[in-house]
């Protein structure tokens, strides 16, 4: 059985709203085979300890409580100080326990367009129902079954958005996620390695790569800041490789980490260099 961990990163304002507003939304799903998952677990934990010296006189496993958050990692390497480099060293070993694990990348990067918002309901179930399609193939590709956890939001939009994967699953004409075991479970992330993993991969890597690539030659903020070059040109090809793509039966390419780019209407395919 594998589980396929989903959070994002950014908001839905346009661009031009406020000095802060982000000019794109990231969507991550991290997907982790459940016999690897305490494993992976302890290994991250002992990441925290080790690169974390302020938390060591925290209870090992009340780590995962305090809770390093991708944005404020992306924050950090805007800095010239020592913090870049611990964002960097925390980054070097976040990505090494992707490879190690063998852990696979979903998602969609959401970028906007000038002086445009992204509908919060409809854009949030898009990404969902996206993610589950691609995760159900993976699955398909094997003889395994998957479940999916998401990052919680408020009660109301967490099942508005599990009821339409409810729909896909239940409908009249049959299961289009046949191996998915139930519709999408919300958690809290200082609850699940799993999420806290996949939030460090929307905010931390793929928003500030996505940023460069897309957005730099139109947007000038925190949020293309050029020293998140040192993130492209350190983990894209790495992360290239952790994605799942697939052909679907027409013969066109699907999954991964798919673009929608409104600015410059780029390929998914320059995501990862």
């Amino acid at each position: 059985m594998y589980i396929c961990y989903v959070d994002e990163s950014g908001g839905f304002e346009a661009s031009n709203q406020a000095p802060s507003a982000t000019p794109l939304m990231t969507f991550a799903g991290l997907i982790i085979r459940s016999d690897t998952l305490a494993a992976l677990t302890a290994d991250f934990l002992d990441l925290r300890h080790r690169l974390y010296p302020r938390l060591r006189n925290v209870q090992h496993l009340d780590l995962v409580l305090r809770e390093q958050k991708g944005s404020a990692l992306r924050k950090n390497v805007r800095s010239q100080s020592s913090m870049r480099r611990h964002s960097i060293s925390v980054l070097d070993a976040v990505v090494e326990l992707i490879e190690r694990y063998d852990l696979r990348l979903l998602g969609r990067a959401w970028i906007k367009g000038p002086n445009e918002a992204l509908e919060p309901r409809a854009s949030y179930t898009f990404a969902i129902q996206d993610i589950a399609r691609h995760f159900n193939h993976f699955l398909e590709s094997g003889t395994d079954s998957g479940l999916m956890v998401c990052d919680g939001r408020a009660h109301s939009q967490d099942a508005q958005v599990s009821h339409s994967i409810f729909t896909l699953k239940h409908k009249r004409s049959g299961d289009e996620l046949s191996r998915l075991v139930e519709t999408p479970l919300f958690g809290r992330s200082e609850n699940h390695v799993g999420l806290q993993l996949a939030d460090i991969l929307a905010s931390g890597l793929i928003f500030p790569i996505a940023a460069r690539v897309y957005c730099a030659a139109h947007v000038t903020s925190v949020h293309t800041h050029q020293n998140y070059e040192v993130l492209r040109d350190r983990y894209s090809a790495r992360l290239r490789h952790r994605q799942y793509p697939y052909r679907d039966s027409s013969g066109r390419m699907r999954g991964g980490i798919v673009v929608s780019d409104k600015l410059g209407k780029k390929s998914s395919s320059l995501l990862f260099k």
